[in-house]
């Protein structure tokens, strides 16, 4: 088969035959009710992920391969349940080389990373506090800190689930507080920008960025929460008379950010600030989910499938504009009277 990056998941379409080089990101091996063994496979490049299958025959014929591998791969896209789905006739695992564009397999932020990064500085500049500030520059003016927060992700797959995710989703939220502090004045601007700026800063150590997406072992012992407290505390004692209140209050901001226990916060929000986090992190993370599943081209029919990590299916369909009939003035009654509209 052709080891070369010839289609990309954005271009397959159902009834296409396809020759192309994609990475595995997911793996499993089950079993047919005759015990024959079949493999489902994830398979992803920079555009997105298609769900695969790998019926007994050939997955006995395929080389040994695991998840973060390169592989070549001759098959028809399907419709299975209103998505596209590969059913994979042949696979051949990709030997590592330097010659290959690895840019061309890891899922990727599609906005302008440098332009991100100007924009979450200024946010940073817009603070006020001299111990917010200083608590900031030590993270933000940190090269290595700019290139592992620029390259780190979200989630490995709820939202903002690629490279440039962690920078993205944070700027949203910065921006979305940024208008709350606006319409509600008696919200303290310094504290809310600067706990939106760090509540995920623990991300970069939770996940491992590459051609998939996985768990440090710090990540699954301790997770995003209790890695950001500890790092943004450490950075609170280098500087000298810290107002205990303010670190308290801060602090507090990381904890509680997802809302609940049993969304792993150890602390509900307590203080309007991080009630304010919270609301708009869950907000920019439940936005990012459905706009994934709404440009998804792989998506077919009005609905998608029911989806465990919204716990709903969504509505695919766009609004049909041209039954907004553009002549009919609002506010006309049209010789209805206004008792009869209600």
């Amino acid at each position: 088969m052709d080891n070369r990056k010839n289609e990309f998941i954005g271009d397959l379409k159902a009834g296409h035959h396809i020759e192309s080089v994609f990475a595995v990101s997911k793996k499993a091996v089950k079993q047919k009710k005759n015990n024959e063994e079949y493999c489902l496979l994830t398979l992803q490049d920079k555009q997105g992920e298609i769900q695969s299958v790998m019926w007994t025959e050939a997955f006995m014929a395929a080389p040994s391969f695991g998840e973060g591998d390169l592989v070549a791969v001759r098959g028809m896209v399907t419709d299975y349940r209103g998505s596209n789905q590969l059913t994979i006739d042949k696979l051949d695992k990709i030997k590592k080389s330097k010659d290959i564009d690895y840019a061309d397999y890891i899922k990727s932020t599609q906005k302008d990373i440098g332009q991100m990064w100007a924009e979450l500085k200024s946010k940073v500049e817009e603070v006020k506090n001299p111990y917010l500030r200083k608590l900031l520059d030590l993270f933000f003016q940190d090269k290595q800190f700019e290139q592992d927060f620029c390259h780190g992700t979200a989630a490995v797959q709820y939202h903002h689930a690629y490279l440039g995710g962690l920078l993205e989703h944070t700027l949203y939220v910065c921006r979305g507080c940024a208008l709350i502090a606006e319409t509600y004045p008696n919200i303290n601007r310094d504290l809310l920008i600067a706990g939106a700026l760090l509540h995920d800063v623990g991300k970069i150590k939770e996940y491992e960025v590459g051609l998939i997406i996985k768990f440090t072992d710090q990540g699954k012992l301790l997770g995003h929460i209790a890695i950001g407290y500890s790092w943004v505390l450490e950075k609170i004692n280098l500087i000298q008379g810290f107002p205990p209140d303010l670190k308290d209050r801060i602090l507090h901001i990381i904890l509680s950010h997802h809302g609940y226990k049993e969304y792993g916060s150890p602390k509900r929000p307590k203080i309007l600030e991080a009630l304010v986090v919270h609301h708009v992190d869950y907000m920019d993370a439940e936005i990012a989910a459905f706009n994934e599943l709404l440009s998804d081209q792989n998506q077919d029919g009005d609905w998608s499938p029911f989806l465990k990590n919204l716990d709903r299916s969504v509505l695919l369909r766009k609004l049909d504009e041209s039954s907004c009939n553009p002549s009919l003035d609002p506010d006309s009654n049209n010789g209805t009277s206004q008792e009869g509209l209600f």
